[in-house]
């Protein structure tokens, strides 16, 4: 289900400006563009001052809103034993495991990317109304801006706003203080507009790395991807989605988080559809912070598990 990625370095840094520095040869060109230089205490020293000037440039959220998770060793298997199969914290959530929880072994989640079009919002809130579905939209800065009024009305409506960026960029191809400030620009914008902290994150374009999984986390955020991408931007038609949906039936199930956009021209037509499908399968549509664990979990090939991970038989 999650394609495989490559490592590349982590900056990890506290709201008390505290960095640790894990070196590899990936590290991204913008900075150091060799791992030569990254011995090199003059070049260092400059790195670290302009990322600690990137972090005191914008208002990053309480401490208290990072996950214990985040902050606290857990158990890493023998990556060569694949009775145990690779584990890694930096990966973002694709989906949960809520096989063994009651109360939410049978939430899922529909999500709405929004970062262009803005002609079908109001459309899909007055559907998700009919159902009694709550969701969760990942908005991008630039989109709220143009659009504060559809902000208001999501957050009205029960719904929760998601950050998605300022700009829409690919995380991967920017220097670690150009992330910053695109994550900490649309996440300071809901903080003045409703005096929320948001602290769900999704890549542009689903791209991400353990470098920007790791700054995501460390500027409080939980980075969300999803179980399965409806391709609604493609706008081929109604009955595409809902045969796309049909022909995975499958991963609708409990713990997943299915991809929309709230751009797409044929969503609407075609949504009541698949909500019934998922209906007739005894599920019921979460936001997203309803879904996850907030604390004492670990993420498994992008599986959040709630627990640490032991390496004893149970």
């Amino acid at each position: 289900m999650i394609s495989n990625i490559s490592f590349a370095s982590n900056i990890i840094m506290t709201n008390e400006s505290t960095i640790s520095f894990h070196n590899d040869s990936s590290f991204e060109s913008e900075s150091i563009s060799t791992t030569s230089q990254i011995f090199n205490d003059d070049v260092m020293q400059a790195y670290i001052k302009e990322i600690a000037e990137a972090f005191n440039a914008v208002e990053l959220p309480a401490k208290c809103n990072l996950p214990t998770q985040y902050i606290q060793p857990t158990t890493h298997p023998n990556k060569e034993n694949d009775n145990f199969g690779k584990f890694t914290d930096d990966m973002p959530i694709f989906e949960v495991n809520v096989d063994n929880d009651v109360e939410k072994k049978n939430f899922m989640c529909l999500t709405f990317d929004s970062a262009y079009v803005n002609k079908y919002t109001y459309d899909i809130l007055d559907i998700l109304d009919k159902f009694n579905i709550k969701s969760t939209f990942f908005m991008t800065y630039d989109f709220m801006t143009k659009n504060s009024n559809q902000v208001m009305e999501i957050i009205k409506r029960g719904h929760e706003i998601g950050n998605h960026s300022t700009s829409h960029p690919d995380l991967n191809k920017l220097k670690d203080t150009r992330v910053i400030k695109e994550v900490m620009k649309a996440h300071n914008y809901i903080k003045d507009l409703v005096g929320v902290d948001m602290c769900l994150f999704r890549f542009p374009f689903g791209s991400y790395s353990p470098r920007t999984v790791s700054m995501l986390k460390n500027m409080g955020y939980y980075p969300i991807q999803w179980t399965f991408d409806s391709i609604d931007w493609k706008n081929i038609g109604k009955e595409f989605l809902i045969e796309r949906f049909e022909e995975n039936n499958d991963l609708l199930a409990g713990g997943s988080i299915i991809l929309f956009h709230n751009g797409a021209t044929y969503t609407p037509e075609a949504l009541p559809d698949i909500i019934e499908m998922i209906y007739s399968k005894g599920l019921k549509c979460v936001r997203v912070s309803d879904l996850i664990y907030h604390h004492d979990f670990h993420i498994m090939k992008g599986i959040q598990i709630k627990g640490q991970f032991s390496l004893r038989n149970e």
